[in-house]
């Protein structure tokens, strides 16, 4: 309301007829009518969208402004930046407190909010009755979804422990959303046969949601019916965690609206459609760990308007359909690709077919993820084709996030590392053959540090910092040096043969060199090995949490009031050993 500044916009909100409704005028929901009034009308709808989840829910921010997206929410001509203009309502709404109990990841970013009682019971007058959930239990009839409002076009259904799915959700022929959640589900209500009646009465949905459903659920859908075709104005699709499916039917190909398909976690999943290039409107592929995909269908290659890839699996010959797979370069015309990660490249025999690729020239890319096959056998020569391989696949210079997995070099350290001036979070897992750290203190943008099952390494030291050792004498030069200038979380992780973990530099010694000015989370787990945290840990003001686990030397050293060291990380907030709180 702030921003109102005439006497004419004043006038224009006290006169609104909302103001004339009695329960309104006198209620509690009068301060929210002010607010929800000066949102702009493309907010308003996406407000009154949320009373869909009931109250209290936990609403996952990425999935609300999917939702809002499938129902035509922004404007077509903005397609480019729909998820920033769904980031950005999604802020007026929290910033005028429509939204509470905000969670939030590693970043400070929200990912998910909550909508209390007050609230909720406001989105559902505004959006009057077109929004709606319903608690399905044991004791409720299946046909209980008769006594809703024949006006709804969005519903959430939260079915209980020993409750069946309600065929008579089927009659809601104007549903334009649903979402199906819960923890326990008769396994023979929601199968085949009843998604084969969904699909074919429920023709006005724009986004369907059956996924991330516990085990108990997901052994009732073998296959998804090939019917599914009907659905030609689904632009979201969820079927994560649908474990028991092996394929997914061509006809749902023709569903050549949909913008996002979310498999992730579908385990079983073979193969995916040979059509799925007809999908031209694409952008977003969520298949994280399906591992069980042999390849990637040819038609790949004709989606360049995809943001999301999560894996994209690089074939190695013929996939389960007898069919040949697509090779690396399937992904040079995806020109528009944010978050790729491409698996078993291992089967990437010709490193030219990785430069090919031109993965810098993709200008769009903030993650990458690469995964190499460690289980390969080949010995030396398989560890001089990882490094170049590696070093072909150079990434764009605004790379935020990199994770380098079941990698076979004896060094991960490829000469554009340290080009990388906007990286912020690096992964490096299951390097088993590396016995030394990259200059990694160098990147001045780093944030976020995990190094896990890298089981030779049996030392840290000045390496990892990337100072030169002349500059170890602090008489030689006035200037501080900074290594790891903004490192907020380092996570250590199953380096079994780790002795040793000391840079041989102190901040009294050589107070012109500051390592980790800024850590404030550190996690060091299976390292039975290694004997004392660095002197640079003992010292830091800024490390807000400790945690140990499966290092049996550390928790005796600093074991609380009886360890060798126990004085030097006292100072530390929370310090946890083997999971428990000191």
């Amino acid at each position: 309301m702030r921003s109102k500044k005439t006497e004419e916009e004043w006038c224009r909100i006290l006169n609104n007829d909302l103001w004339k409704i009695e329960e309104i005028e006198k209620g509690v929901l009068s301060p929210l009518l002010l607010s929800y009034n000066d949102l702009p009308s493309r907010v308003k709808r996406c407000f009154s969208y949320c009373a869909v989840f009931p109250k209290d829910f936990n609403i996952m921010k990425e999935k609300l402004i999917s939702m809002w997206m499938a129902q035509g929410y922004f404007s077509a001509e903005q397609d480019e930046e729909m998820d920033i203009i769904g980031e950005e309502y999604f802020n007026i709404l929290a910033t005028r407190s429509f939204f509470q109990e905000f969670k939030r990841d590693h970043d400070n970013l929200i990912v998910a909010c909550k909508m209390h009682d007050i609230v909720h019971d406001f989105a559902q007058f505004v959006s009057q009755n077109e929004c709606s959930s319903m608690e399905i239990n044991g004791s409720k009839e299946p046909n209980a979804i008769n006594s809703l409002d024949e006006k709804v076009c969005h519903l959430m259904l939260v079915i209980g422990l020993g409750a069946s799915f309600p065929v008579s959700t089927c009659r809601i022929k104007r549903m334009r959303s649903l979402f199906i959640s819960g923890n326990m589900l008769d396994n023979s209500s929601l199968n085949g046969k009843m998604l084969k009646e969904l699909f074919g009465k429920l023709t006005s949905l724009r986004a369907l949601d059956i996924g991330n459903w516990s085990a108990t659920l997901c052994s009732s859908i073998l296959d998804i019916p090939r019917n599914i075709e009907k659905l030609v104005h689904l632009r979201y699709l969820n079927l994560s965690s649908v474990t028991l499916i092996r394929k997914l039917p061509e006809t749902l190909c023709e569903l050549y609206n949909l913008e996002k398909l979310d498999i992730s976690y579908c385990i079983n999943l073979k193969a995916l459609p040979q059509g799925i290039g007809k999908l031209i409107n694409m952008k977003h592929l969520l298949n994280e760990r399906t591992d069980s995909l042999g390849h990637m269908p040819a038609g790949i290659a004709r989606l360049p308007s995809l943001r999301t890839l999560d894996e994209f699996h690089v074939s190695g010959g013929e996939g389960v359909d007898g069919r040949k797979g697509c090779r690396l370069e399937s992904l040079k015309n995806m020109e528009l690709l944010q978050v790729c990660g491409i698996r078993r490249l291992g089967n990437v025999s010709d490193v030219d077919e990785a430069k090919r690729l031109k993965l810098d020239k993709k200008k769009y890319l903030s993650c990458l993820r690469l995964w190499f096959d460690v289980k390969e056998s080949g010995g030396r020569r398989k560890n001089e084709h990882d490094q170049l391989l590696l070093e072909a696949l150079q990434p764009p210079l605004n790379l935020k996030e990199l994770f380098i997995g079941s990698y076979g070099g004896n060094t991960v350290s490829p000469s554009w590392m340290m080009s990388l001036t906007n990286l912020r979070s690096l992964n490096l897992h299951l390097c088993e053959n590396c016995e030394q750290l990259p200059p990694l203190g160098k990147l001045p943008s780093l944030e976020k540090l995990y190094i896990s099952d890298m089981k030779s390494v049996k030392r840290v030291g000045n390496e990892i910092l990337g100072i030169e050792s002349d500059h170890h004498d602090s008489s030689s030069s006035s200037s501080v040096i900074i290594a790891f200038p903004k490192l907020q979380s380092l996570f250590i992780e199953d380096l079994p043969e780790l002795e040793e973990w000391d840079y041989g530099i102190t901040r009294t010694g050589h107070p012109f060199i500051d390592i980790m000015p800024r850590l404030s989370a550190l996690a060091i787990a299976v390292c039975p090995k290694l004997k004392a945290l660095p002197d640079h840990i003992h010292q830091t003001t800024t490390l807000k949490g400790l945690s140990i686990w499966g290092c049996d030397l550390l928790e005796e050293r600093y074991r609380k009031g009886e360890g060798e060291d126990w004085p030097k990380i006292s100072h530390i907030p929370n310090i946890y050993i083997n999971y428990l709180r000191i």
